[in-house]
C-alpha cells in the first residue's frame, strides 16, 4: 500500500532549514523538494519510464523562482504524459530540439546567412540599404517567425502599412528582398518552395520614378554653364567624364589608374562595382582619353583618377556630380544619373542605324529578353567604340569654344 504524503504548504517550503546534508521534502504523486547543504532548493520529479519502467528524476527549477503551485503545475503537466506513455524527459527535450530549430529556421536567422552570401557579391553600400529597409519594414512583423510558416497572407498583411504609405518603390524593393531569402532557404534546404513568389501580383506600385533629365538638344545649354560656372577643375572633369563614358555616378568617380589601359583606349570596370556583378569594359574616346590625361598631369601618380581633395586615400563623393547639378539650377531637372538618360535619348532617336542591343551594352544593361540573353553572350566591344566615339563627338559639338 502507497505510503500517504501529506502535501506541503508555502511555509513549510519557505521555511525548510538546510541542514548537513541535502534532504527531500515530499508533495506526492512524485513532486519533490531538494534543499541542498548549500542551501539552494530545487524542486524535483520522480518518475518511472512508461517503457523500460527504470526509475527517473526531472528537474523543475529552482526555487523561488518556481513556486510551490508552478512545480504542481509542472507535474500535473508531466503526469498526464505518463498516462499517454509519453516519457516526460523525452517530450522536454524534443520540445527544446524544436525551440532551437525554430530559432535556427527563422526568417532573421536565415537573413543573416543571406546577407553573408550578399556581402560576397553586392557592393557594401547597397547591402547596408537593403538591410536598413529590412530592418525598418520586414523584422519587426517577421523576425522570429520560422520560414516555414511565412506564407503570402502573412507577407501581404506585414507589407500593408508600407503599401499605405504609396512607398510603391520601396515595396516593390521590399519584396524582392523578402524573396531573395526566402529562395536562399529554399536552396538551403529548408523550405520545399517559396510560396510568395507571387506576392508583388496583390500591391499597385504606381509608376517607377526615373531619374530627371534633359533632351540632348539641352545638352549645349549644360556644358555651357558648366564651362562657366565656379565648379572646380576636377568636378568638371568627373562630370564631363561620366557623361562621356555612359557609366553610373560611382563608376566614375571610383575609376582607378589601374583599371586604364591607354594603348588599348580600354577602361575595364571591375565586376565588384558593377551593378550586375560582371566587369564592364568601356572604349575611351578621344575625348575620355584627353580628360584622362588631364587628371594624369594633378593625380597621375596616385590610386584614383578623381582622387578626394580632402583624403588621399580616398576617391572623389559619387555625389559630387549631383550637387555641382544642383549648385547649376537643375534641382529636380537632372541627376547625375540622368547624364546616362541623355546619352540613351540620343542614340536612339538621332542614330536611328545604331542596334539597340549596342547601345543597352554601352550602358551596361543586360538583354531582358531570356532566350535571347541566353544565345546572346556578345559585349559588342568593336561596334561600343563607334558608337561611344560618335556620342563624343555630338557631346564636343555642344560644348562651347574657348
Amino acid at each position: 500500500m502507497a505510503r500517504l504524503v501529506t502535501p506541503l504548504t508555502n511555509t513549510q517550503v519557505e521555511r525548510s532549514k538546510v541542514k548537513n546534508k541535502d534532504y527531500l521534502l515530499r508533495d506526492g504523486n512524485g513532486l519533490m523538494l531538494q534543499v541542498r547543504k548549500n542551501g539552494n532548493k530545487s524542486w524535483l520529479f520522480d518518475y518511472h519510464r512508461p517503457i523500460s519502467k527504470k526509475r527517473n528524476t526531472l528537474s523543475l527549477g529552482e526555487y523561488p523562482s518556481v513556486s510551490l503551485a508552478q512545480a504542481r503545475f509542472f507535474r500535473e503537466e508531466y503526469r498526464t504524459l505518463l498516462a499517454q506513455g509519453i516519457d516526460p524527459q523525452i517530450h522536454r527535450n524534443q520540445q527544446k530540439a524544436d525551440i532551437t530549430a525554430q530559432m535556427e529556421n527563422s526568417f532573421l536567422s536565415v537573413a543573416n546567412k543571406w546577407k553573408e552570401k550578399k556581402a560576397k557579391e553586392i557592393e557594401p553600400l547597397t547591402l547596408q540599404k537593403n538591410w536598413r529597409r529590412l530592418e525598418i519594414y520586414v523584422f519587426p512583423f517577421l523576425a522570429n517567425m520560422p520560414v516555414a510558416d511565412i506564407l503570402p497572407n502573412l507577407v501581404i498583411k506585414s507589407l500593408e502599412p508600407l503599401n499605405q504609405q504609396n512607398k510603391g518603390d520601396t515595396l516593390k524593393r521590399v519584396i524582392r528582398l523578402i524573396n531573395e531569402i526566402l529562395t536562399y532557404a529554399v536552396n538551403s534546404g529548408l523550405l520545399p518552395f517559396n510560396p510568395c513568389l507571387n506576392v508583388n501580383e496583390v500591391f499597385n506600385f504606381g509608376q517607377s520614378e526615373s531619374h530627371p533629365t534633359i533632351r540632348p538638344e539641352e545638352l549645349p545649354t549644360l556644358l555651357f554653364k558648366i564651362h562657366n560656372s565656379k565648379l572646380t577643375l576636377f568636378t568638371r572633369c568627373l562630370i564631363k567624364f561620366q557623361l562621356l563614358t555612359m557609366v553610373r555616378p560611382s563608376e566614375a568617380s571610383n575609376a582607378e589608374w589601374s583599371e586604364i589601359d591607354f594603348n588599348q583606349k580600354l577602361w575595364t570596370i571591375p565586376a565588384k562595382r558593377m551593378k550586375r556583378r560582371n566587369e564592364h569594359i568601356v572604349p575611351l574616346s578621344t575625348q575620355a582619353i584627353e580628360i584622362l590625361n588631364v587628371m594624369q598631369q594633378f593625380n597621375g601618380n596616385k590610386q584614383y583618377v578623381f582622387q578626394s581633395a580632402r583624403n588621399p586615400h580616398k576617391p572623389m563623393n559619387s555625389q559630387t556630380v549631383n550637387k555641382a547639378l544642383i549648385d547649376l539650377g537643375y534641382k529636380n531637372k537632372l541627376d547625375s544619373h540622368g547624364l546616362r538618360s541623355i546619352a540613351s535619348t540620343y542614340l536612339n532617336e538621332y542614330e536611328p542605324f545604331i542596334s539597340p542591343d549596342v547601345i543597352e551594352a554601352c550602358l551596361s544593361h543586360g538583354i531582358k529578353d531570356r532566350v535571347r540573353r541566353a544565345y546572346n553572350r556578345s559585349n559588342y566591344l568593336e561596334q561600343r567604340k563607334l558608337v561611344m566615339q560618335l556620342w563624343s563627338d555630338y557631346i564636343e559639338k555642344c560644348t562651347p569654344k574657348i
